[in-house]
């Protein structure tokens, strides 16, 4: 099987999730990049019943033989396999510490080829070692760090019309999370040979070891919450503005290589365009499927104001709204305890939603990758053009607009639920898709234009109590393999 989807919409055949266990429990609730370090501590037999309703959903949807867990498929790469297997699966996922962690092994008298594939799992997602134990009045060093966020199967790797991307993460504690679906896709034999088109992880190992490049190369970023399929044809990336923020989790380094790599896999050359989206860079839009995702031909939710819509009444544009909003805020706030790195200015809004276009014909005239030249455009209004969203089919985050007084009154409701990853659905089938239960205004605007728009529409509420503490939803829980075109 060789993993492609054509739409996030098309009907859903094979998935793959996480469901989350004791690698939760191993957690310091500080501020820092430690791999024991985060400041969200997480109840994980609470998550677990939380993914569970996602995970009965999936289940009734496809039938709970094409919902397919991570630490299944990677027990599945361990059975039955001799010590120079092994080793070499562990050197392909662990890199510099495949070594240190068989000398551990070692000398706790256990042989690699005898080991449980259960515990050999258990260490490579919940850390190694786990207990902290003086040796030699020291502590020990994590060889292994605990992958608290690989549940948000999203991050890590992504799904295209060409196969399959392994993804870099912004987290220093996240940057072992790719190698585990990296070794999936490489070994498991469910997959077909030349699944992955683009290896992040193999690039940067290869940057890493070449001395001809200097200390100052560029930040190669890349999450596959940015990375929406729109259509067999188009492809959306959201990308921020500056490469150095930690907000930003995908880079124009990046994503330039991406194109370069698609473009050469797509031999059929089927994907005609792929667009460059900007997105703000704060800790609340750190992809675009946490402000903009599809649900059906042409049939979008989305967060307001961001892209240039919903129009106000008034002489205001979207754009306005959002900057008199944060100039309003900041302005009737006490900066004496306040952190005013983390409150929005008006620039983080001066190129958000806007859109740039890397169109195949026009790159190989040029012979490199660059947008085409002209005025700079909203993302909703490239859509229009593309006959690829209808605007009397899109559910706004915060609920309709008509509802509230004033755009400003909407925006606090969206702001408030788009925090709370509204936004963020996942897709089933054309209009049949999951969404979390604490969002009210946005799931009742969203039942009411899926209703609208077929009989067979449905709209699953799955608890999100604990889950969501983390800013992730539904569509960061899942990593879509195959979807009937």
């Amino acid at each position: 099987m060789k993993p492609v989807i054509k739409s996030e919409y098309q009907p859903l055949k094979k998935v793959l999730i996480h469901s989350p266990g004791e690698e939760h429990s191993q957690l310091i609730p500080w501020e820092g990049d430690h791999d024991l370090m985060g400041p969200i501590p997480r109840a994980y037999e609470q998550l677990q019943r939380d993914h569970s309703d996602l995970k009965k959903f999936l289940a009734s949807e496809i039938g709970a033989e094409n919902v397919l867990e991570l630490k299944e498929l990677l027990e599945d790469l361990f059975e039955d396999t001799d010590y120079r297997n092994r080793h070499a699966l562990l050197k392909d996922t662990l890199h510099h510490k495949a070594d240190e962690y068989l000398d551990h092994l070692q000398a706790r008298g256990i042989r690699l080829d005898k080991y449980p594939k259960e515990s050999l799992v258990k260490d490579l997602i919940e850390g190694y070692p786990r207990k902290l134990v003086l040796n030699n009045n020291r502590l020990p060093r994590i060889i292994i760090p605990p992958k608290r966020e690989i549940m948000w199967m999203r991050d890590s790797s992504a799904t295209t019309p060409c196969g399959v991307i392994i993804n870099s993460m912004a987290s220093l504690r996240r940057l072992p999370e790719p190698t585990l679906v990296r070794a999936i896709f490489k070994h498991h034999p469910m997959f077909d040979e030349g699944t992955i088109f683009f290896d992040m992880v193999d690039f940067l190992r290869q940057m890493e070891e070449d001395n001809t490049w200097s200390g100052l190369k560029p930040r190669y970023l890349m999450e596959g919450g940015n990375i929406l399929v729109l259509s067999e044809e188009v492809l959306a990336i959201g990308v921020g503005r500056h490469d150095f923020l930690y907000s930003n989790r995908t880079t124009r380094p990046a994503f330039e290589r991406m194109i370069k790599k698609l473009f050469e896999a797509d031999t059929a050359k089927k994907v005609k365009r792929i667009y460059l989206v900007n997105v703000p860079d704060l800790r609340g839009f750190i992809h675009l499927d946490t402000v903009f995702n599809m649900v059906g031909p042409k049939s979008a939710i989305m967060m307001p104001y961001i892209f240039g819509y919903p129009k106000p009444g008034g002489p205001e544009s979207a754009k306005e709204v959002l900057q008199h909003f944060v100039i309003w805020i900041r302005r009737n706030m006490g900066i004496r305890q306040t952190d005013l790195r983390k409150i929005p200015t008006t620039a983080h809004f001066d190129n958000a939603g806007k859109v740039e276009v890397y169109d195949r014909d026009y790159i190989e005239q040029k012979g490199y990758v660059t947008p085409i030249p002209r005025q700079v455009k909203y993302f909703i209004d490239q859509l229009l053009e593309d006959d690829l969203i209808d605007l009397n089919n899109v559910t706004w985050i915060g609920g309709d607009p008509e509802d509230y007084i004033t755009p400003y009154e909407h925006l606090k409701y969206a702001l408030f639920e788009q925090h709370n990853m509204a936004g963020n659905v996942f897709a089933t089938a054309p209009f049949r898709a999951v969404a979390y239960h604490r969002n009210p205004m946005t799931t009742a605007s969203l039942r009411k234009k899926l209703a609208k728009m077929s009989p067979e529409s449905h709209l699953e509420m799955m608890s999100s109590n604990e889950i969501r503490t983390d800013n992730g939803g539904p569509h960061c829980l899942t990593m879509p393999l195959l979807r009937d075109e």
